[in-house]
């Protein structure tokens, strides 16, 4: 089915399209000077130290989480005091992304979920505290669809009380926090994602930001099969003592090959550029969005609608009186071209995943994601959308909310 208003779109332009042949007419396209500018550039832009770039948001989580874990055993005194062991226990929303969980779990850590608060759709300290045990020694917030509420509370609390906190900020790229802080500088750690549909494109693509020189020397060895070749800092003297060993190939930690591209990177300096002029129109299309159903709030609702322009809104999301509710609105919506998805996964413990992993039986019930499970979706935000298609979409919400 072809979409009126499709969940992704293109915004690549012009300049994204002759950056990238310029690349590959240069006849040099893997991570090179470009990758380094555009990690510079990232960092400048979002007031953090070090931007690693990574092949996509899903490995940026990966690689911070496991440089994360090995900072602990070689560093305790950032991780507040010892090394992270198996069966030490990270908690995580149940209205998550899945590829989040499995670093957890390559690990040896387990993940027990948590409640959110249904108007912000992220956790909150309270949910926080009720799923903490003596074994945990993380957090993973995730500020859902670019909603930066409670975030600094995190910070906070974690910080009270000695626990690691890293930001998946893959949805939230441009998001503001109360005190005026960007989303993706909370944390020790953070991931963001450049997928096709993001705020920031790079077809495929992702950045893990810290402030931490150490964390990021870890991340730069992993992303690039656990050599010492790209390290910036060499911090922990990771290379070899021995002089058979060619410091060119030189290798410290089991890594991967998660590395981005001279093409990603040249697409992904032009989309920075446009990135304040994007984020702009999403917010500036919201508020029609949110001012076209304010008849019908009782029966249709868009959470985070009273923070309109700290959120940085990757999609729409939308909440129904009821399942029953959300279901004829869901066929109201594709009936009129509008393309629906649920709230990311809902609630992760519902899907067959969690079978898979054999993940600790006792977790705790979580109605409220069990609610956004039942009566949730998210509808596309294209930053160039037309007056014409919103009306269209300001229609089609009004059918959905009275279907």
């Amino acid at each position: 089915m072809t979409y009126k208003v499709p969940l992704a779109f293109n915004t690549l332009g012009e300049g994204e399209i002759k950056a990238a042949m310029k690349v590959l007419a240069s006849g040099f396209v893997t991570q090179g000077k470009l990758v380094e500018e555009f990690e510079r550039q990232l960092a400048d832009n979002l007031n953090a130290r070090h931007a690693i770039l990574v092949n996509s948001g899903s490995s940026a989580n990966l690689i911070a989480i496991e440089a994360i874990s090995y900072l602990s055993t070689l560093r305790p005194d950032f991780t507040y005091g010892s090394p992270m062991e198996r069966g030490d226990e990270v908690i995580i929303q149940g209205l998550n992304w899945p590829s989040t969980i499995t670093p957890i779990i390559n690990r040896g850590l387990t993940p027990v979920f948590c409640d959110i608060d249904i108007h912000s759709l992220n956790a909150t300290v309270a949910q926080v505290e009720a799923a903490r045990t003596p074994r945990t020694r993380m957090i993973v917030a995730v500020p859902v669809l670019g909603n930066p509420s409670g975030l600094e509370d995190l910070r906070d609390y974690c910080s009270r009380e000695k626990l690691i906190l890293v930001e998946d900020s893959c949805e939230s790229l441009g998001a503001v926090t109360e005190r005026g802080n960007a989303v993706g500088t909370i944390g020790l750690a953070s991931a963001f994602s450049f997928y096709f549909s993001h705020h920031l494109c790079t077809i495929e693509g992702g950045v893990i930001l810290t402030d931490l020189p150490e964390l990021a020397d870890l991340c730069y060895a992993l992303r690039s099969h656990g050599w010492t070749r790209h390290l910036k800092h060499n911090l922990f003297q990771l290379g070899a003592d021995e002089a058979t060993i060619d410091p060119r190939f030189c290798f410290v930690l089991p890594g991967y090959n998660v590395r981005s591209t001279e093409i990603n990177a040249a697409i992904g300096r032009i989309q920075l550029i446009r990135l304040p002029e994007m984020l702009a129109a999403r917010r500036r299309l919201m508020a029609g969005r949110i001012a076209a159903i304010a008849d019908v709030s009782d029966r249709l609702s868009i959470p985070g609608a009273t923070i309109l322009d700290r959120h940085s809104w990757m999609t729409t999301p939308l909440l129904f009186s009821d399942h029953e509710h959300r279901q004829r609105g869901q066929a109201a919506l594709e009936l009129a071209g509008v393309e629906t998805r649920p709230i990311i996964v809902g609630n992760i413990l519902r899907h067959p995943l969690m079978r898979a992993l054999g993940l600790r039986a006792d977790q705790p019930d979580l109605p409220i994601c069990d609610d956004v499970f039942a009566r949730g979706l998210m509808i596309g935000l294209n930053p160039f959308s037309t007056p014409e298609i919103e009306e269209a979409v300001a229609d089609a919400l009004n059918l959905a909310a009275k279907a």
